[in-house]
């Protein structure tokens, strides 16, 4: 069982890993393949020390925060394995969201923040809300079915609704700012909102050049 982060054990120093298309969400789980020379170190110094890494995406439009999302979510390792050809096969749990407060020396190629928890305390909180989702799962259905994903329906009504909305990011084919505004929510189900609203543009996006394709 993972131990529980308090607030207080937050590191002052987070190393990040940003990587566009991928989010984790507090309490989701991630896995990763690290190769990278740079992101073999950041693993390895990790393991050493607190285990946490921050998960971020980076933002190239972007002027601010050196090209980076300004929110990101820290991480901890929870298993991982090292394979025969020096890679790490990884699995994160999302433990906190934080804001950047800003950049500082890089360590071994990889990059490190000053990230600010203060707007995110409430992430710890490892009690799931409970609140309805089958108009999400009956939207969710439709998008599988749509794009041949093949997902036992009727299984996901048996899964926590947080673990279905920690998994959508990773296989629903979003966009990356699309993604961020998931990562951005305050609670899983303003965070099912926001997908709600995703998969019915999706839905109609489809729709509408279907429609072109007859015509």
């Amino acid at each position: 069982m993972t131990k529980k982060i308090i607030y207080k054990e937050l590191p002052d120093i987070l190393p990040i890993f940003p990587l566009p298309g991928v989010i984790i969400l507090p309490n989701g789980n991630l896995p990763l393949n690290i190769f990278e020379p740079r992101y073999i170190s950041m693993v390895e110094d990790a393991l050493g020390k607190n285990r946490m890494i921050g998960m971020i995406q980076p933002n190239p439009g972007s002027q601010k925060d050196n090209g980076l999302y300004p929110i990101g979510c820290a991480s901890k390792i929870i298993s991982f394995s090292e394979t025969s050809d020096n890679r790490y096969l990884i699995e994160l749990k999302g433990i906190i969201r934080f804001k950047i407060f800003k950049e500082v020396d890089t360590i071994k190629g990889y990059r490190n923040i000053i990230p600010v928890w203060e707007s995110f305390k409430h992430d710890l909180n490892t009690n799931s809300e409970s609140f309805n989702i089958d108009s999400l799962l009956e939207l969710l259905k439709k998008y599988f079915n749509n794009n041949n994903i093949n997902v036992d329906s009727d299984e996901l009504y048996k899964v926590p609704a947080n673990q279905i909305i920690s998994a959508i990011p990773q296989i629903c084919s979003f966009q990356n700012n699309e993604k961020q505004a998931i990562l951005e929510a305050k609670t899983d189900k303003e965070r099912a909102e926001v997908i709600k609203s995703l998969l019915k543009m999706n839905l109609l996006d489809e729709s509408e050049n279907t429609s072109d394709t007859i015509n």
